[in-house]
This record gives C-alpha cells, structure tokens and sequence, in this order.
C-alpha cells in the first residue's frame, strides 16, 4: 500500500510541494542527530587543540552545544556534506519510509543524489537564512528535470525558529534567471512574490517537506535561541545526468531499483564511490 494517496501526488503535481505529517518518529531520527552530534563533537575537540575555544560545552544538549562552541569565533557555517558522511546517512537515505515516498513522486528506479545537506541554523544567522531560490538555480547546469528534494526537521519549526516557505505553483514558470546576494545566496532578478500566494509551512520533527527542484521556496531567519537543525535529502530517476555533482565529489548511489536489484548501492559501494572522486572517506 503507498504512502501517499492519488489526492496528494496530485496536489504534489499542481504546487510543486507537499507536506507529508508524521512520517518518521524519533527512533527514525536518531541516527541523524547521531551523526551531527559526533561531528560537534570532532569540531569542539579540534577547536580546542588549536586553542581557539577553552570550554568544549560537553554537557550542553544537542540544539545549543554548536551555538556555544563557536559563540567566540564568529564561525558561520551553511551546512554539512562531507561532515557527517557515515552509514547513518546512508541508513537514514535508503529509510523504508522515505523511499516509498520517493518513489511515488520519482519512480520506481531511484537513484540518492550525493548533495544532501544537514542544515547547521544558528540563532540570527543570516546566511543560512536563504532567500526565495529554486534548487536547480544552484546546481550550475541546466536541470528542469524532476528532482525531488525531501527537507526534514530534526525538532518543530514555526516562524520563530526558520521555518520555510513556498509559492505554490512556481515549478511551472521554468528556471528563472537570478543574481547573487553579499552572502553567496542566488535570488531571483524579478518580483516573484507578486505571481504567486506565500505559504508559511510550520512542521513537526519528523514531518517531510517534499519539494520540486523549480518550486520556489526560501527559509525564514532563526528567532530562537536554540540552533535549528535540519536535513535534506534529494533523489533522481536512476540515468539521469549527475555530472554537476560528480564534479564537486558529491557521488550518490543506486537507492532502489525494481527493474535490477542487484545494483542497489550498498554503504560499502557508497564509500568506494566517494574514494574513486578523490574525497577522503
């Protein structure tokens, strides 16, 4: 049985987005926060060997130790890739749950893009405060193809702490032209926000905003005094061009395939892939 019903991958079609309630749960999501939590934990601890920090905050909980660790430093940061590469992000990435979703939206041959992302929202940041972007106006080539970007909050989001935003629809006016702004973020060179309606998208931890690679969407500045930590996940049919990605080393891997089985990736086959374009594993 799917997922999802006709009715939602239809309203998927027509805005460009959806919101899916309650998918995973906290068992779901430890692995993640896990794996984000050793990575602070590597930087603090690098951090103070160098001697830029005295106190590594061990006892502080995961949505304020990072806060605190870079309080001194004036450290920004946009995200992590290569940071939090591990089998738990590949676990997390072939998730039952999240794959039967992928699949109604995708297709049943999936590939997992190597540019997933997890979100480092610290409180007033602006750069990770992201204007209204399309996804594909950041991937260099030309992608009008269909991919689906899954985000997930690691806790409950409002307007307070960074929720998102979207024009429903905007994945049918193709891909914009955009300048960028003093942080590095793409925006768009036209006044969007009069073509469409914004919808604000408070979310629970463990809710899935599926997205289109054209819907424009953008992320309200964190208000709180906790970071807002995040994931997004992003999958393709299985043959489309991967190149811009190859390119910067982000390799993903074959995630499900109804057609040939055998070629599911394994975290052994993901690991080799990153090797063989030159990142340390």
């Amino acid at each position: 049985m799917s997922l999802l019903s006709s009715q939602q991958r239809q309203r998927y079609e027509e805005d460009g987005y959806l919101i899916i309630p309650n998918l995973l749960n906290d068992r779901d999501l430890a692995p993640v926060r896990r794996a984000i939590m050793r990575h602070v934990d590597q930087e603090a601890k690098r951090l103070s060997s160098e001697g830029e920090i005295k106190d590594l905050h061990e006892r502080l909980p995961f949505t304020r130790r990072l806060k605190e660790v870079y309080r001194s430093l004036n450290k920004r940061t946009i995200g992590w890739n290569q940071e939090v590469f591990s089998e738990e992000i590949y676990d997390f990435g072939v998730h039952r749950a999240i794959l039967d979703v992928s699949e109604v939206l995708v297709g049943p041959e999936i590939q997992f893009n190597g540019d997933y992302w997890v979100r480092t929202k610290l409180p007033g940041e602006t750069v990770t405060t992201f204007p209204w972007h399309q996804d594909s106006g950041y991937y260099g080539d030309p992608t009008e193809f269909h991919i689906l970007s899954l985000w997930i909050p690691l806790m409950d989001v409002d307007e307070h702490n960074g929720c998102m935003q979207v024009l429903p629809g905007s994945h049918r006016w193709g891909l914009r032209p955009v300048d960028s702004d003093d942080e590095g973020h793409h925006i768009p060179t036209e006044d969007i926000e009069s073509r469409g309606e914004i919808v604000t998208l408070p979310m629970k931890a463990g809710d899935i905003f599926a997205c289109h690679n054209l819907t424009f969407h953008r992320s309200l500045m964190n208000q709180s005094d906790d970071i807002r930590w995040s994931i997004d996940l992003r999958y393709i049919e299985i043959g489309r061009p991967l190149e811009w990605l190859f390119k910067a080393g982000l390799n993903g891997f074959i995630a499900r395939s109804h057609e040939h089985p055998e070629t599911v990736d394994s975290w052994v086959d993901w690991q080799a892939k990153r090797r063989a374009a030159g990142v340390k594993v």
